[in-house]
């Protein structure tokens, strides 16, 4: 069976996207376990799907191995100028905040109709034939006035599913991952890569 690997230096979105991978059937590990740590080209600020591609490919040329990359944002139509691909870079530029409480300043100002928001991911995959797949995931809901939920951490806990009245973080593991951009977006990559097999 294929070992993959996910092709990310960040700890924790390796954690979660190791989650959501192995609830759908398939297991990843980080490429740091095998490996030494390598500096992945610059990302771009127009495209998730590129980035993910970029890094997948990028990994698997240098180390010969499968792997699997994510890139993510969130888009906020009340913010049209701000976030989305450069979402990371953009809301970690003040080091003394979280990223949801910058967030969260951003849009102190908003009325709960201007607070809709679709987080976004792409994963893209290089298969053992050097085959690139891609998928995408994303949910759309509102972002809270602050923190609420402890199942999850970052984004989660802020983007609340009116439909549901909670957080994702307020929701259990299988509850949440089926919900979720990356978890949706892992689901779609898992059967591109079984449909590719037959």
């Amino acid at each position: 069976m294929t070992e993959w690997l996910i092709a990310s230096n960040n700890k924790f979105k390796t954690l979660d996207l190791q989650k959501d991978l192995e609830f759908f059937g398939l297991n990843a590990a980080q490429y740091t376990d095998f490996f030494e740590p390598v500096k992945f080209p610059d990302e771009s600020t127009d495209s998730y799907k590129n980035n993910a591609t970029n890094k997948a490919t990028f990994l698997s040329n240098k180390i010969l191995r499968p792997v699997i990359s994510d890139d993510s944002g969130i888009e906020i139509p009340a913010l049209p100028n701000a976030l989305g691909v450069t979402t990371k870079r953009e809301l970690h530029q003040d080091k003394a905040k979280s990223d949801n409480q910058t967030l969260l300043d951003l849009m102190a100002d908003l009325s709960e109709d201007r607070r809709t928001a679709t987080m976004i991911t792409y994963l893209a995959a290089v298969d053992p034939k050097g085959r690139v797949i891609t998928a995408k995931g994303e949910v759309t809901g509102l972002i809270s006035r602050e923190d609420h939920g402890d199942h999850s951490s970052g984004f989660d806990k802020i983007f609340y599913l009116p439909e549901l009245g909670k957080t994702l973080a307020e929701l259990p593991d299988e509850e949440r991952i089926p919900l979720t951009h990356r978890g949706r977006a892992a689901k779609n990559l898992i059967q591109l890569i079984k449909d590719g097999d037959r």
